[in-house]
């Protein structure tokens, strides 16, 4: 007869109990991100993080598999959708796009407005084959990423150095016009955190970069998502982002040497992202599902998404909910 061990059976009693304890503690921070604003960002930050450097990896995969196949020009498209189709569920995001057949220009200068680190996000949702990125040059050195980058042929610039700035674009230029290949811009040159919709300035190397290559702009306008993405807040909630990929304005017979020309360029562009009617929408545990006490009643502002349509709901009960949703 096998005599039983006590050490090995303790050991695995200790396993056990250990098990347990990480997936309670799990099971509590889940818990309390769903009702904890910041337990619910940190919660989240961290998804975010690890879904960046694991993608990171995965792209730079990407890019020697696709190199080695001569299909170079899908690496980036290839690890952006990746990234989202995953991450976003992940993070709670969801997104409702519109125009995504102007996508399909090539080759083109896209533009985006930038906001936040969920830009990234909106990147991987709409990211077109044969398309390369421009980030400020700090990016070619972060572990993972910058190797990712520099394979799939991202264009680095360095804003404090003009003239290299200037050779970097030159050179952007002759490889859009011998790839055929599109970039991805973003004209406000940093993060906007704006908490409505609005553009910073825009700068003008994205339009240069256009009129030099003799190829035209196509606009993205992404809703403003502060309500529900803010580092500075601490704010991280489920919600639906809003895309609209505008026409491509067409930069035939501008003079790349004539400054009013490609300031009217710029200004007429931001002036079209601007007009564009484009929205988010929160979906949050409804307010009857809230837990307040009746002799301490608070307003409290909740939308939430109903039949397509935005609700905004101040301490309404089940009763009035049904009645303004015409149920």
């Amino acid at each position: 007869m096998d005599s039983i061990d006590p050490n090995n059976h303790s050991s695995q009693r200790n396993t056990s109990h250990s098990l347990a304890l990480y997936a309670l503690i799990f099971g509590i921070v889940i818990t309390g991100s769903r009702f904890h604003p910041k337990v619910q960002f940190v919660v989240r930050a961290i998804i975010g993080l690890l879904c960046t450097l694991f993608f990171s990896a995965y792209g730079s995969l990407i890019a020697i598999i696709f190199t080695f196949l001569g299909r170079r020009g899908e690496i980036n498209w290839a690890t952006a959708r990746s990234f989202a189709y995953i991450s976003a569920p992940l993070l709670g995001i969801r997104f409702k796009v519109e125009g995504e057949e102007y996508m399909n220009t090539r080759p083109a200068i896209f533009i985006c407005n930038h906001q936040a680190a969920v830009d990234i996000l909106v990147l991987g949702r709409i990211f077109p084959k044969f398309c390369s990125i421009v980030g400020k040059r700090s990016l070619k050195f972060v572990p993972l990423l910058g190797a990712y980058m520099q394979l799939g042929g991202a264009i680095f610039l360095d804003r404090g150095n003009h003239g290299d700035a200037v050779k970097t674009f030159a050179e952007a230029v002759s490889y859009i016009k011998e790839r055929k290949v599109s970039v991805w811009i973003f004209p406000e040159g940093t993060r906007g955190h704006l908490k409505e919709a609005d553009l910073l300035p825009f700068k003008k190397g994205a339009f240069h970069l256009a009129v030099q290559a003799g190829i035209p702009i196509v606009p993205i306008v992404v809703g403003n998502y502060s309500e529900i993405y803010d580092s500075k807040r601490q704010i991280f909630k489920g919600g639906e982002v809003h895309i609209k990929i505008l026409p491509p304005i067409s930069t035939e017979g501008i003079d790349q040497d004539d400054k009013e020309q490609i300031d009217e360029l710029t200004n007429r562009t931001r002036k079209i992202m601007k007009e564009s009617e484009v929205s988010n929408k929160r979906f949050i545990i409804p307010l009857f599902m809230i837990l307040s006490s009746p002799n301490n009643r608070r307003q409290r502002e909740i939308s939430i998404k109903l039949y397509d349509k935005d609700f905004v709901i101040l301490d309404w009960g089940i009763d009035e909910l049904v009645k303004v949703a015409g149920l």
